[in-house]
């Protein structure tokens, strides 16, 4: 089969962003998803880890993006379009700085100039998701033309007003009110120096690592993410995998408690499905993933043994039509034993998901079978969580075991 290729029409910098991250989720190892269980993934993740994605890598860019927002704020002359234009050069010329530390998870560090999805694309949900950018709902591009109209109202008020002064009260109330949203600002961010960029570390100092706790644990306070910091958990980041997290279960508050049991109840459901699609894809003949579905099966009564319409309609709020009969077809299919069925009702899956013609299971015969193909077991963003716990606790000066 020939290689998937895309293609779309750039009608604007936000729709050309949406297929960017697409593309850049393809490129994560066991995320291509072919049976289009993402959804409750991402949803499990998002209430763990809010402000997360697959692509972020070090917790410094939380501040880096809105040091560079800042620094443009308070230069003359920018229409938004350059505005953005001069804070994607600059990002790019922070890589080479960046670099000199040796440290691991520089943006671009490896594609250079021709880097494609920049640090405030990939942050820009965090920032506001934890308060630093002080708008929850605006886009990069709304935050730029907000403040550039901001700033040229302030501007056209002020001379109206110093040569209409005396006509009336309105000119000075639009005036203050103005100045007044432009002076609580767009960011919240710890104090630093103007000459940053010259000292700049991939590494949060002190003072930057206790800005992003508190951030977190006041934006995000029902989070796993919170509570870890909140109770200064560093042995969080010691555990290797998603289940492996089961070992801290009395420690969690209810809430969190629940989800976790239901998240990995999922986890270890659908992974029989994805285990069925590889054995399918490789025509029985892949010794390893037969391996892990014999053993997956002498479990299955108990993994198909889970609500999934508490799962995904009440806890979750999914509206997807087709997902929820999918799963619930499976699940039967699993507790009846009937494997032919499981195999038929995955087969179809991907076949109502793509079409026939880009059905891998439907062309496995002109398919060269290398390896696992589609989701892993789920991990709901676990690895890019510790991540920036890790470089949070570190820059507290506090002594924690990682693992990947």
């Amino acid at each position: 089969m020939n290689g998937l290729q895309f293609g779309w029409i750039d009608f604007s910098k936000e729709q050309r962003n949406k297929v960017l991250s697409v593309i850049n989720l393809l490129t994560e190892p066991g995320a291509v998803d072919e049976l289009g269980i993402g959804v409750v993934r991402d949803a499990f993740a998002n209430i763990f880890f809010p402000g997360t994605s697959t692509i972020q890598t070090r917790a410094k860019y939380f501040l880096i993006v809105p040091y560079l927002f800042t620094e443009l704020e308070s230069e003359k002359a920018l229409n938004p379009d350059k505005m953005l234009k001069l804070l994607h050069e600059r990002e790019l010329e922070l890589i080479d700085v960046l670099k000199q530390s040796n440290e691991w998870g520089i943006i671009g560090e490896n594609a250079g100039r021709s880097l494609q999805r920049k640090p405030s694309d990939i942050y820009w949900n965090g920032l506001r998701t934890f308060g630093i950018f002080t708008d929850e709902s605006m886009t990069m591009n709304e935050y730029v033309r907000a403040f550039h109209f901001l700033k040229e109202k302030k501007k056209t008020t002020r001379s109206h007003g110093f040569i209409h002064q005396n006509n009336s009260d309105q000119d000075g109330d639009d005036n203050n009110a103005v100045s007044e949203e432009l002076a609580k600002g767009f960011w919240r961010v710890p104090e630093h120096s103007k000459d940053w960029r010259d000292t700049l570390n991939i590494k949060l100092s002190s003072d930057e690592a206790l800005f992003l706790k508190y951030r977190i644990i006041q934006s995000v306070p029902n989070s796993l993410l919170a509570w870890v910091l909140e109770n200064n958990v560093t042995d969080f980041c010691s555990y290797g995998t998603f289940e492996q997290l089961e070992a801290m279960l009395e420690q969690f508050p209810e809430q969190i408690r629940s989800d976790y049991q239901m998240a990995k109840s999922f986890a270890e459901f659908i992974y029989g499905a994805h285990l069925r699609y590889n054995v399918i894809l490789s025509n029985h003949e892949d010794d390893g993933v037969l391996q892990k579905w014999e053993e997956w099966h002498e479990k299955m009564e108990p993994y198909s043994s889970l609500d999934l319409q508490e799962i995904v309609v009440k806890r979750l709020h999914i509206n997807n039509p087709k997902l929820l009969p999918f799963l619930v077809k499976l699940q039967l299919a699993m507790q009846a034993d009937h494997i032919d069925k499981l195999d038929e009702l995955i087969l179809q899956r991907e076949k109502s998901l793509k079409g026939r013609k880009r059905s891998k299971l439907y062309n496995r015969h002109e398919f060269t079978y290398e390896g696992w193909v589609g989701i892993d077991k789920l991990q709901f963003r676990l690895r890019q969580a510790k991540n920036i716990l890790g470089d949070i606790f570190e820059g507290l000066g506090e002594t924690y075991v990682k693992t990947k």
